[in-house]
C-alpha cells in the first residue's frame, strides 16, 4: 500500500528565488513516511519505547520542477524493500498529477540503547509482520 499526505508550502520553505529550498524535501519525506507508518497502524513512538531506532542510512532526492510557496503537493509514500535489518522508502511528490520531485530514504533497524544494528523481524515481530504484508502490497 502506498500513502498519500497532503503538503501547502509555506513561505518558510522557499528560497530568494521563490522556489523550495532543496533542502526542504527530505524533511516532507519524513512527514509523508511518519504518515505512512500511522496509516497502516504502527507508531514511531511506540517502536522507541520498545527499544528500536530507525535512523536514515541514506537518502537521495531527484528535482525535475521546482514547488513554489502556496503550492498544494501531494507525496506518496511506499516500501521499496524490507529485509529483518533494513527498510526502503520510495516518494515522489506531486503538483496537480506533475512529478515535481521523487526520492528514496533507507533505513536501519536499530538498538535505543546500543544503537547497534538488531533483528526486526525479532525484537517485534508484531510490527514486521505488518511491514511485511504492506512491502508485498506494494510490489504487486
Amino acid at each position: 500500500m502506498s500513502s498519500i499526505t497532503e503538503i501547502t508550502v509555506r513561505y518558510a520553505e522557499t528560497d530568494a528565488m521563490g522556489v523550495v529550498h532543496h533542502a526542504t524535501y527530505p524533511i516532507w519525506f519524513e512527514v509523508a513516511r511518519t504518515d505512512y507508518i500511522k496509516k497502516i497502524g504502527l507508531s514511531y513512538s511506540e517502536m522507541e519505547k520498545r527499544g528500536v531506532m530507525l535512523p536514515v542510512t541514506a537518502i537521495s532526492v531527484k528535482y525535475h520542477t521546482p514547488a513554489r510557496y502556496d503550492d498544494k503537493l501531494l507525496i506518496t509514500a511506499k516500501i521499496t524493500r524490507l529485509t529483518p535489518a533494513r527498510v526502503e522508502f520510495a516518494y515522489a511528490l506531486t503538483r496537480d498529477g506533475v512529478l515535481l520531485t521523487e526520492g528514496t530514504s533507507s533505513h536501519a533497524f536499530v538498538s535505543a540503547q546500543t544503537f547497534k544494528p538488531l533483528n526486526f523481524k525479532t525484537a517485534m515481530p508484531d510490527f514486521f509482520e505488518v511491514l511485511t504484508k504492506e512491502a508485498d502490497k506494494d510490489s504487486l
